[in-house]
């Protein structure tokens, strides 16, 4: 959608003859395949048992072709992020469209590829990139698995690394989450609309950062 300006129904056409989405796309364009995998990597990150149904979970499948031209004139990629922190006593834990300025590395993940960034206190950022669909990556990682089993057996590894889940860190309501958001809203054209809608706005104690009014 972002690169061709294709419409949602048509870009979902178009992954599913490439083998990138599959024949029931439900997973892939409402974000529960990577609700999923954020509760793996961030139980493993933050050595406590994270349950999917924590995980604050919104898909694409809501986006227009115009939130994408309007991305890029602004700046930014819209990219479907799975985000794990840490905050205090409790873990971030959301999936959802966002807007990522158009020169950073994730917003240049495009395709066939998925990318994983890290931040760790010494290291800092470190992005790990590669195929993430398709029947070639989906069998090397099915053919590294089973090597690995097989390997273990012929070893006599019995039991494989146990991951160490031994904190307890509650999963923080997306309610109690404070970030910026992109409005796109279409009103009739008669004075006082804007001034009703900052109304509301100020109403959820939502502050406007700018207004951008398209005819």
């Amino acid at each position: 959608m972002s690169q061709e300006g294709l419409d949602f129904k048509s870009a979902l056409k178009q992954a599913q003859e490439l083998g990138y989405a599959e024949a029931d796309p439900a997973n892939d364009i409402e974000g529960t395949d990577a609700v999923y995998k954020l509760a793996i990597l961030s139980s493993l990150a933050f050595h406590t048992r994270v349950d999917p149904q924590d995980i604050y979970r919104e898909g694409i499948s809501s986006l227009a072709t115009q939130d994408f031209r309007y991305a890029r004139e602004f700046g930014y990629a819209i990219k479907l992020l799975a985000i794990a922190k840490q905050a205090d006593k409790a873990i971030e834990l959301r999936v959802h469209p966002v807007f990522i300025p158009e020169d950073s590395q994730l917003a240049n993940v495009n395709g066939v590829f998925n990318a994983i960034q890290v931040e760790g206190d010494l290291a800092g950022k470190l992005i790990f990139y590669g195929r993430g669909a398709g029947a070639l990556p989906a069998t090397s990682a099915i053919i590294a698995d089973t090597l690995t089993i097989a390997r273990n057996i012929c070893h006599g590894v019995n039991n494989a690394p146990q991951a160490k889940l031994n904190r307890q860190l509650p999963a923080k309501p997306m309610s109690d989450i404070e970030t910026r958001y992109y409005f796109r809203v279409n009103v009739v054209d008669r004075p006082g609309v804007l001034a009703q809608i900052s109304k509301v706005l100020g109403q959820n104690s939502i502050s406007i950062s700018s207004v951008i009014q398209k005819e």
